[in-house]
């Protein structure tokens, strides 16, 4: 048992960075026509790479902002509702370390779909449909 709560912060690391993964490179996929306009207004390759890590970014501090809170509401819910449960604790001294991990995984798993999007042909993206 033990062993395998070893596995569970890598395996949970890394399901996250596919999951990322996912979500933007459906986004770039979906806005081909945006980043198309862009080129063609004179953005250069890395202002779009740039522009892609720096919504990646936001939206896991967001994220990692919005998941202490909920621990907190869970935190009060636990104990209203079901006073005999086990307690819970919350460590903030682990607040840092958790956003990091999000932080890098967001960006590792936008890397590939904005560099994609950064190369792209500009007539190419004006034509996706």
């Amino acid at each position: 048992a033990l062993i395998a709560l070893a596995f569970l912060p890598p395996v949970s690391v890394v399901f996250g960075f596919l999951v990322v993964f996912l979500a933007m490179y459906t986004a770039v996929l979906e806005r081909t026509r945006e980043i198309g306009i862009l080129k063609a207004l004179g953005a250069s390759s890395g202002y779009i790479l740039g522009m892609l890590m720096r919504e990646t970014a936001m939206i896991a501090i967001v994220g990692s902002v919005i998941g202490i809170l909920l621990a907190y509401v869970s935190r009060w819910a636990i104990i209203t509702l079901v006073p005999a449960s086990l307690p819970v604790v919350i460590v903030p001294d682990w607040w840092w370390r958790a956003g990091l991990i999000s932080l890098v995984g967001a960006v590792l798993g936008s890397v590939y779909p904005g560099t994609k999007a950064a190369r792209q042909d500009t007539i190419e993206a004006l034509a996706y449909e």
